[in-house]
């Protein structure tokens, strides 16, 4: 089991643009395991860190990797959503370490929710690494979208709404590079609710047009582009079967339980295509995503029904 610190991803690095941190996190129970990724990208003119995982500790460890690279650039961060593995260290960039936070404008919204202080009150008593985190709100936002002109880089925060309706993705097009975020995943993404299920769809066929050479994504340890395709197919078959099912019976006539069923797809065989043989998967958290993309999608084609 690896240990629950922030490590450098090397592999997935480039030496000077890009920098990759990888955090695990175990909460038996909820999943088997999880590892969420963060980014350092730097231009000439600013140093932008990605997202900021799940503590101001673990944002302090990543500025000590970095803080060389400070030097003549002014420090930037971006949330590409308000989810808790996202943007908890936010509070790290406050103080005598504050620089601009930047996010979709629905970030605020969601870190004002009370689903969001109700999910830190029920993680801080149980796990000591969440001791420290204030929920902190991005100091500039947008909506449509916004460019930060680096010097030798753009970089282009794109709205991807879909796994949430505030999530952004940065695309580089100088460097081919798209940072998905949580909207492309491996084995595959989660879709926020019914409104989720089309909008999650388009933001990865705007993914498929700018032809990235590289994709990566927030959990899955990989740098495929393919994984965009990968993602689309299998949302695409839920959307087929549900199709089917509903040009032989009538909705109303259906359970939302049975939906797994009567549909024939299978956790297994939704992921048979992604996974290689012998690679591991958090079967607890995404058999459980399967079952809900299920439901969102099949709620947003009944929807008028």
């Amino acid at each position: 089991m690896p240990e629950e610190k922030v490590s450098f991803v090397p592999e997935l690095s480039i030496n000077g643009r890009l920098h990759v941190f990888r955090r695990y996190f175990a909460a038996p129970g909820e999943f088997d395991s999880m590892e969420v990724d963060a980014y350092v990208v730097a231009s000439k003119r600013y140093l932008i860190v990605c997202d900021t995982l799940l503590s101001p500790e673990d944002m302090a460890q990543v500025m000590e990797e970095v803080s060389g690279e400070l030097h003549g650039r002014q420090l930037l961060v971006f949330n590409s959503h308000a989810d808790w593995d996202h943007c908890w260290g936010n509070s790290y960039f406050s103080g005598s370490n504050a620089a601009p936070i930047i996010a979709h404008q629905h970030s605020v919204t969601r870190l004002r929710s009370v689903d969001a202080r109700e999910r830190l009150e029920y993680y801080q008593p149980r796990y000591p690494q969440f001791e420290h985190v204030v929920l902190t709100e991005p100091t500039i936002t947008f909506t449509d979208g916004l460019t930060i002109h680096g010097g030798d880089l753009e970089m282009r925060l794109l709205h991807t709404p879909g796994h949430h309706a505030d999530h952004s993705a940065m695309w580089i097009p100088e460097m081919s590079l798209l940072l998905a975020f949580d909207a492309v995943e491996k084995p595959f993404p989660m879709i926020e609710d019914a409104d989720g299920a089309p909008a999650l769809l388009a933001t990865l066929e705007q993914f498929l047009q700018l032809q990235p050479q590289r994709v990566l994504c927030s959990h899955g340890k990989t740098s495929s582009p393919d994984m965009i395709n990968k993602n689309l197919a299998y949302l695409r078959e839920i959307e087929k079967r549900c199709r089917d099912l509903l040009s032989q019976q009538s909705a109303s006539t259906i359970a939302s339980e049975q939906l797994g069923t009567m549909l024939n797809y299978s956790f297994d065989e939704a992921i048979e295509q992604v996974i290689e043989k012998g690679e591991e998967v958090d079967r607890t958290y995404y058999s459980e995503v399967h079952e809900h993309n299920i439901r969102c999608i099949w709620q947003w084609l009944t929807s008028g029904s």
